[in-house]
């Protein structure tokens, strides 16, 4: 059966177009072009996914997320935006938005990010802290392509304020943040999260040596220097996801 996903957006050219690449992966795709035809769609349909844009006359995508969260809270949405919208953005992510994209969209990026969607048992849910705004543009890019949900923290007070609202399978941790240093929100985590995989980041090895050793001593996975090598990383984070899983169903 035809899993039907809704397709939210006011620009006519860019929905029917994402309509069509939906479609010849097989999916059963239904259109609306505001918010408030989406809620009514919403309310007369079983989707397993809705696909929204963030900026749209009347209701906007987060206000639209938030009615159907309300009315469905198992309901995975999944939203997009051209513009930096940070305050809008951050309250879907506080209300359990399943990811937020860019615009314009990469197709392997959106596939992967359905693809997670669509699965209950997803490849794990990843969030990572470091102020390097490309880098986590890059991270969330590549891990979203290979099926992980990503969140994203740019300080250290904003990974242990999101670690403390939701629960996470791995975090990615830059040991030089802004407001909290990497070790102290390393620390501050695993008290909330014991079980939180941990695999350090950081381009200052030699100045971090210390911390490093302390963080690998009190359990943290392992650590990686940057540049990072994306396709090592991969490795990683796969061979982490499948420990977990392992240890799950022991």
């Amino acid at each position: 059966m035809e899993e039907k996903i809704l397709l939210v957006d006011d620009n006519v050219a860019f929905i029917d177009n994402i309509k069509d690449v939906l479609e010849e992966e097989g999916y059963q795709v239904q259109t609306a072009h505001s918010g408030e035809e989406a809620m009514a769609l919403v309310a007369n349909n079983d989707f397993a996914l809705v696909l929204m844009d963030i900026k749209m006359p009347g209701m906007n995508g987060v206000e639209c997320f938030l009615k159907m969260k309300a009315g469905n809270p198992r309901l995975r949405v999944i939203l997009m935006t051209a513009y930096a919208l940070t305050d809008l953005i951050q309250t879907a992510c506080d209300k359990g938005v399943w990811a937020v994209l860019k615009k314009p969209l990469d197709m392997q990026t959106l596939m992967g990010t359905i693809t997670a969607a669509r699965s209950e048992g997803r490849n794990g849910y990843i969030l990572v802290a470091d102020d390097d705004d490309a880098l986590c543009d890059n991270l969330k890019e590549v891990l979203t392509a290979a099926g992980y949900c990503v969140a994203v923290a740019r300080d250290g007070q904003a990974a242990i304020d999101m670690a403390q609202k939701r629960s996470y399978d791995l975090l990615l941790l830059d040991l030089k943040l802004p407001e909290v240093a990497g070790l102290e929100v390393y620390r501050r985590i695993k008290t909330v999260q014991p079980d939180l995989t941990t695999i350090l980041i950081t381009g200052y090895a030699d100045e971090m040596r210390e911390a490093i050793g302390q963080a690998l001593n009190e359990s943290a996975y392992t650590f990686m220097t940057k540049p990072l090598k994306m396709e090592r990383l991969l490795e990683l984070v796969d061979e982490i996801a499948r420990m977990r899983k392992m240890n799950a169903t022991c």
